[in-house]
């Protein structure tokens, strides 16, 4: 069992460490020696690493098409205010030309044009 640098107080009041001692692992606790080739622990790592690239890339294909998605709702957003937008200016639009009309023809009732000359 490892054991952590001790901190002591020397006569000239300077702090000191210590080192412990090296402890050796039991046998028992000791990894276990390969009963096979080094290579097949190579073809391990290799099959590990390519099982987690497969991963990172579902990950972030998932990550691409969850921003994607995002963006389309965006996108549908702004294309639905936008619609409204253009459809209140219309209503505006109208009511302008509207209350031109009649104020036109208030104008005109007030102020009837004059006669003609011959």
């Amino acid at each position: 069992m490892m054991s952590e640098p001790t901190y002591t107080t020397g006569p000239s009041t300077q702090p000191s460490f210590t080192k412990p001692p090296h402890t050796e692992i039991p046998h028992s606790r000791a990894p276990l020696a390969p009963d096979h080739a080094p290579w097949m622990d190579l073809s391990t790592q290799i099959s590990s690493l390519g099982t987690r690239m497969e991963e990172f890339v579902v990950i972030s294909d998932t990550r691409f098409y969850s921003m994607e998605d995002r963006m389309d709702q965006y996108q549908a957003g702004f294309t639905s205010q936008f619609e409204y937008l253009q459809q209140r200016i219309k209503r505006i639009e109208d009511r302008l030309e509207s209350q031109h009309e009649d104020m036109m023809a208030y104008l005109r009732s007030m102020f009837p044009p004059p006669p003609s000359q011959p």
